[in-house]
């Protein structure tokens, strides 16, 4: 099977490579014993806004260590104690949040309940709102120096997961000082490691925030480039250019070697999306016979050399409470139409191109006439989301807004979802899932999601492919990683690197 290449200009190539060349030139001299050592990171995504917080972005510096959230997820999924050390529901609506005492942002200023209640406020009323807050109203105050009250406009039994989204993270005051600018994360979150500069969307630096509440970070600071192409990311790697690549193209990992990567099994899943205002796919046989042309494809074995999972359904083999799926209901296929349907998806994981070369093979065999499209993920996130596409292959954790199926199912499939791909709109489902999302008991929620997901699949708005797991390249030395299920946090203020 051939490998789909996406073409780059010359400048954007050598604007990688320069980049990769000036952080090699900043730390992989020797260095006395014990002193602390600056990580160079090669990092997959390019910033789409700025490093907002409010867009996809705001997983970088969450996974870099600038910012934090009031709470976190641990390995199961469920919030455990960040910036707050505990929380009480106290009736349907109304939450009270208690602080960590003494915890400084990064700018020097006091991280007290003000100034949370200030970013919150920012962020809910925020257009268009966080995926996390989709369809969620907030009213946010302080109460004294180190309690937060959190009012919600509907009962929400898992507003505490829905803190635990980057998009959430608590800036100081001086983030937004620009009403005309998105919040900048520049020097005013609180974790182990400060962004001091962000050179467009070449490269950013960090420093150690050696005032960090959790206690002094073991790196000096954190060289971060974006290298949106797969290969240059394997080939810094192995040319000693960077110490940790993220998402490694699964045809690089037998060259890097198997003690050099960190494979992490993820809530993410490749699925297409197919889109319900195309010409094309608003007819559920024509959606079915996309569906019938691809769905032997063994993708994981293949494209991914075993560094994947065929998909079973949207949730993957973390969600063990999916495991039992029924089987979808498909409606009976239609012969192709005449008429040209383009397939989209993005470069920055470089299995997608392949994946769309493949499935637009099948298709075309199965008599659809193709065109497909595939640019850098920060070019095509607003055509994705209009609807530009008849079919869109994307790659998404489902966990990463709030690790809550319910959400992740309004969200994406959901009438007024803020992440809709599909544009897949169903009262019926729409009534369900608000219905679900009332409901407190853990097992009650993730029973409506698997009823849910079934209607999403049997309708075929969606073709889950493979479900995907992390795959960091590290060079020698390198050592305490975050091996986080929930693609948040990567680097940490335990993070080290040997000599």
């Amino acid at each position: 099977m051939g490998h789909a290449r996406v073409l780059r200009s010359s400048a954007v190539a050598a604007a990688v490579v320069l980049s990769l060349s000036l952080a090699a030139c900043g730390s992989s001299g020797g260095t006395a014993s014990g002193e602390r050592r600056t990580l160079r990171y090669a990092y997959a995504f390019t910033p789409v806004a700025a490093l907002s917080p409010y867009s996809d972005d705001a997983v970088t510096s969450y996974g870099v260590g600038a910012t934090e959230t009031l709470a976190r997820l641990d390995a199961s999924g469920a919030p455990e104690p960040s910036l707050a050390t505990s929380w009480t529901r106290t009736d349907a609506t109304t939450w009270e949040l208690t602080l960590r005492e003494g915890v400084t942002f990064q700018d020097g200023t006091p991280m007290d309940a003000e100034a949370v209640a200030g970013s919150l406020t920012h962020a809910a009323q925020a257009d268009p709102a966080p995926r996390a807050l989709s369809g969620t109203e907030l009213t946010v105050t302080a109460e004294g120096d180190d309690t937060v009250r959190i009012v919600t406009g509907t009962a929400d039994p898992v507003l505490v997961q829905r803190l635990t989204s980057p998009e959430l993270a608590v800036l100081s005051a001086k983030a937004y000082e620009d009403d005309a600018a998105a919040p900048s994360v520049i020097g005013t979150g609180t974790g182990p490691y400060t962004i001091t500069r962000l050179n467009g969307t070449t490269s950013a630096d960090l420093t150690a925030n050696d005032g960090y509440w959790g206690g002094r970070p073991a790196l000096a600071g954190i060289e971060l480039s974006f290298v949106a192409d797969g290969d240059q990311r394997a080939s810094a790697l192995r040319a000693g250019q960077t110490d940790v690549a993220q998402a490694l193209p699964a045809d690089q990992l037998s060259q890097v070697g198997a003690d050099h990567v960190l494979a992490v099994p993820l809530p993410r899943t490749v699925s297409i999306h197919l889109t319900q205002s195309s010409a094309v796919f608003r007819d559920a046989g024509q959606r079915e016979a996309a569906r019938e042309a691809v769905q032997d494809l063994d993708l994981a074995g293949t494209v991914y050399a075993g560094a994947a999972d065929p998909a079973k359904g949207l949730f993957s083999s973390v969600s063990t409470w999916a495991d039992d799926r029924p089987a979808a209901d498909y409606p009976q296929a239609t012969t192709p139409q005449d008429r040209q349907i383009t397939l989209a998806t993005f470069s920055d994981r470089p299995e997608m191109a392949e994946i769309a070369a493949v499935v637009a093979d099948r298709w075309r065999k199965a008599g659809f006439t193709m065109k497909t499209v595939v640019r850098e993920y920060n070019q095509m996130e607003k055509d994705f989301l209009d609807g530009t596409y008849d079919a869109v292959i994307m790659s998404r954790s489902y966990g990463q807004d709030t690790a809550d199926p319910i959400s992740y199912l309004q969200s994406d499939f959901g009438c007024d979802g803020g992440y809709n791909i599909s544009r897949y709109c169903d009262e019926d489902l729409d009534s369900e899932l608000a219905d679900a999302a009332r409901q407190a008991g853990v097992d009650a929620r993730n029973q409506a999601a698997v009823a849910a997901e079934h209607e999403v699949l049997s309708a075929v708005a969606v073709i889950p492919l493979v479900h995907d797991r992390t795959q960091f390249g590290l060079a020698d030395g390198v050592s305490g990683l975050a091996r986080d299920p929930w693609e948040r946090a990567v680097v940490t203020a335990e993070t080290t690197l040997g000599d």
